[in-house]
C-alpha cells in the first residue's frame, strides 16, 4: 500500500472545482478523490515502469502536485505553465506529479489513463497528441498507485 507524507492541508471539493473551473478543465472523479485524501506530497513506494521505444524503463515519483498557495509543486502553477502559457502537454492531460528530472506524470481527462511526459524528448511545435515523448503507464490512477514499488 502506498503511503503519502509531506502533504499539504486537506481540501474541499469546492477548492478543487475552483481550480478546474479557472482553467476550464474537468478533473476525473478518481483524481478529485485522490486530492481530497492526499493533497500533494511524496509517497513510498515511488518507483514505476513504462515502455519506451520497446524497452522497459523506470522512473520514480518525486512529488505529487498539491493545491495550495506555495511556490513549489503547485498543481495550479503546473497547469498554468505547461497547459496554458506554453501549451506543452496535450489538452486532455492534467499534470499530477513529477519525477526528479522534471518529467511529468499526467492523467488524461478523456480516458483517465496515466501517462509519462518526457521533457527531454519533447518535440517543439509538434502535435502533442502524437508526440514521441508521451508514454502510457497505467489504465487509471488506482492501478498506477497500486503498481508503485
Amino acid at each position: 500500500m502506498v503511503e503519502f507524507f509531506n502533504t499539504e492541508n486537506n481540501l474541499t471539493v469546492e477548492q478543487i472545482r475552483l481550480i478546474a473551473s479557472k482553467y476550464q478543465l474537468v478533473f476525473p472523479d478518481e483524481y478529485v478523490d485522490h486530492l481530497l485524501i492526499n493533497n500533494g506530497g511524496q509517497c513510498h513506494p515511488n518507483v514505476f515502469e513504462f515502455i519506451e521505444n520497446g524497452q522497459l524503463t523506470e522512473s520514480n515519483v518525486d512529488w505529487f502536485l498539491a493545491i495550495y498557495d506555495g511556490r513549489y509543486d503547485s498543481l495550479e502553477q503546473y497547469i498554468k505553465v505547461f497547459k496554458k502559457d506554453q501549451a506543452r502537454i496535450p489538452d486532455s492531460f492534467i499534470p499530477i506529479a513529477h519525477d526528479p528530472g522534471g518529467n511529468l506524470i499526467c492523467i488524461s481527462c478523456v480516458d483517465k489513463k496515466i501517462y509519462y511526459w518526457d521533457h527531454e524528448k519533447e518535440m517543439i511545435n509538434a502535435d502533442h497528441n502524437g508526440a514521441g515523448n508521451i508514454h502510457f503507464i497505467a489504465r487509471n490512477l488506482e492501478t498506477f498507485l497500486n503498481s508503485l514499488r
